[in-house]
C-alpha cells in the first residue's frame, strides 16, 4: 500500500462537481474541504523557497485553492484521475501567475516588502493540513529523499503524472522513471515506519 494519499474517491467528487456546476454553493465547500491536504501538499513540494515564504499566507493559500475551484465549471471528464490532475494543474498555474504578477511589481518597486515582513506573514498565518499526521509527516519524510528520487515520487504520486510523462519532463526512459519511483517509494516507507526518519 502506498505511503502517498490516494485522491479523495473520485465519483463523489464528481457529483459534487455536478453539484457545484448547477449552483450549489454547498457542492464548492465540501470540494473545497475533501482537495484541501492535497492540494496544499502539492503547492509546499513545488515551491522554491523564497516564493514560498510569500505563498505561506493561509488567506493566499485558500485564495489560490479557490480559484482552482472556481474553474471547475470548465472542467471536463476526461478519463480516471482526470480530476485530481485539473485541480492540481489549476492550483499550480495559480501559483505561477501570482508569481509573475508579484515579482513584476517587485521590480517595479510596487512592493517594499522586506524578507523580515514576509518572514512574519508566514510565521503567523502559516496554511496547516487539516490531517496534519498524516500530511505533514508525509511531506517531512518526502523532504528527507535523494532530492531525484523526490522529483520522480512527487511528480509521478503527488501530481498525478503517468510514468511516461515523468519521462518526457525529467529527460529519463519509462523504465528508468519506474524503478525510481519504486526506490523512492521503499525509501519514503521506511521513513515513513521510523520515527527518527524524518523528525518533527
Amino acid at each position: 500500500m502506498s505511503d502517498v494519499p490516494e485522491p479523495p474517491p473520485e465519483q463523489v467528487s464528481l457529483d459534487l462537481v455536478a453539484r457545484l456546476q448547477d449552483g450549489d454553493r454547498d457542492a464548492f465547500e465540501e470540494l473545497y474541504r475533501r482537495y484541501h491536504d492535497q492540494l496544499l501538499l502539492v503547492v509546499r513540494m513545488r515551491l522554491g523557497p523564497g516564493l514560498r515564504r510569500w505563498l505561506q499566507s493561509e488567506d493566499i493559500f485558500q485564495s489560490v485553492a479557490r480559484d482552482a475551484l472556481t474553474a471547475l465549471p470548465r472542467f471536463e471528464y476526461r478519463g480516471p484521475g482526470s480530476l485530481d490532475r485539473y485541480l492540481k494543474t489549476m492550483v499550480l498555474n495559480k501559483i505561477r501567475d501570482r508569481a509573475d504578477t508579484f515579482g513584476a511589481r517587485k521590480r517595479s518597486g510596487g512592493v517594499p516588502l522586506t524578507e523580515a515582513h514576509l518572514d512574519s506573514i508566514a510565521a503567523e498565518d502559516e496554511p496547516r493540513y487539516l490531517d496534519d499526521a498524516r500530511f505533514g509527516r508525509l511531506e517531512r519524510c518526502l523532504r528527507a529523499l535523494p532530492d531525484d528520487l523526490r522529483e520522480v515520487l512527487v511528480l509521478r504520486k503527488v501530481e498525478g503524472l503517468s510514468s511516461r510523462e515523468v519521462a518526457e519532463r525529467t529527460g529519463r526512459s519509462d523504465a528508468a522513471v519506474r524503478k525510481a519511483c519504486s526506490r523512492a517509494l521503499a525509501k519514503l516507507t521506511l521513513l515513513m515506519t521510523d520515527g527518527d526518519g524524518a523528525p518533527d
